[in-house]
């Protein structure tokens, strides 16, 4: 049993994108849609009636390119106004063997514990659980004890900004049924498994910010945004080459840091334009590096997978080998891919990631819920959809 069609819309500061999951018949088919981004700065809405006519023109592209009717999205979150903390809580378990119930009154305690009448909990994800003072575990089902401990990531929101967002979804049609963070969402679809275990940052470099994740031991132990993405590697090239947006955008795409495969090898043939490139691109890659690091600096020798990056801003030639070689890190880049469902590779593009990573974030949600379906509380459930209805 699979859900009905799926959208996601990631409002980015250089694109509008919608993916879209539609099934014929068993199989999936994963398309993706974009546009031109109006209205947006670093990640949030600048302009609410630019943003809202912008998304407009693409839902109507959609609809007409997929011949679909597009009435209900899942819906990206991005922006500095993220927050990203551990949280811990404890419930007793009166020598009780622990079940799927208290670890689901934990969860609903602790956001009930870290409401803020100014923020809204886009996710609560456990880190680990303690049985009175034993070691941490993963799983506390089954155990017997007085105490069950739980250790909590939590990344949160500013309220009236997403009211924004859902008010600018709804003036096109659009019910928004779910809001994720988009630096979880691309994490979801960049990053795999064993690497989370190893210890890992995720960063995606969008057009206006770079939101990254950071996780230990398979958890998610930390977020952060910088404010130094493609867009403005694209402007300074356009300044220093005295070049138009458009043309500095595919002077960035076609030559970005490949001077290095020259100072790696004298041999390989040496297009000047390549070189005042780099020495342009370089310096802003450096800068949005050294925010990295800086970012990381608490994670030394803890990040054993180092550094993932993800997003349109990935694509930009031998940017990986560039920081590794400065920041003496490891430091790769990943296609991505949807794991909720069979792996497709249509339409998969690292500029694409956050919409992709939505989508499996709600597939893996539906999937759960149907799993866990009669044991899970109905408050528990509709919690966050019933918040969304009542800003509508």
């Amino acid at each position: 049993m699979h859900p009905k069609n799926l959208f996601a819309l990631d409002l980015g500061t250089t694109k509008f994108c919608l993916a879209a999951l539609l099934w014929q018949g068993d199989k999936p088919k994963l398309e993706v849609i974009d546009i031109p981004a109006d209205g947006m700065h670093r990640g949030m809405v600048a302009d609410i009636s630019r943003a809202e006519r912008c998304l407009g023109e693409l839902i109507d592209k959609a609809e007409k390119q997929l011949n679909v009717n597009i009435d209900k999205v899942v819906v990206g979150v991005a922006g500095s106004h993220l927050r990203g903390y551990m949280a811990s809580h404890s419930l007793p378990l009166n020598r009780q063997n622990c079940s799927l119930r208290h670890v689901q009154r934990m969860i609903e305690e602790v956001e009930t514990k870290e409401e803020n009448p100014f923020r809204e909990i886009l996710h609560c994800v456990p880190v680990g659980y303690k049985i009175d003072h034993r070691e941490e575990i993963d799983n506390p089902l089954g155990f017997t004890g007085s105490q069950l401990t739980g250790r909590f990531f939590v990344i949160d929101s500013d309220k009236d900004y997403l009211k924004d967002m859902i008010r600018i979804c709804n003036a096109n049609g659009l019910e928004v049924t779910r809001l994720y963070s988009e630096p979880f969402a691309s994490a979801s679809v960049s990053v795999d498994d064993e690497a989370k275990q190893l210890g890992i940052a995720i960063a995606d470099i969008g057009g206006g910010t770079t939101d990254g994740i950071i996780f230990q031991n398979g958890k998610p132990v930390n977020a952060f945004t910088i404010n130094i993405a493609g867009s403005m590697m694209t402007k300074d090239i356009a300044v220093g080459l005295n070049l138009s947006f458009a043309e500095a955008e595919q002077v960035k795409h076609h030559f970005g840091l490949t001077y290095l495969k020259h100072q790696r090898d004298s041999s390989t043939p040496l297009d000047p334009m390549a070189k005042r490139v780099f020495v342009i691109l370089g310096s802003r890659i450096h800068e949005l590096g050294a925010h990295l690091a800086n970012e990381l600096k608490d994670y030394r020798g803890l990040l054993g997978g180092g550094i993932l990056l993800t997003g349109g801003g990935a694509q930009v030639q031998e940017i990986d080998q560039f920081m590794a070689d400065r920041f003496k890190v490891k430091v790769t880049t990943r296609t991505p891919h949807l794991t909720a469902v069979q792996p497709l590779e249509e339409n998969v593009n690292s500029r694409h990631a956050t919409a992709l990573g939505l989508l499996n974030l709600e597939l893996g949600r539906y999937y759960t819920q149907r799993q866990n379906q009669g044991s899970l509380p109905r408050r528990y459930i509709d919690h966050f959809v019933n918040w969304i209805r009542e800003l509508s």
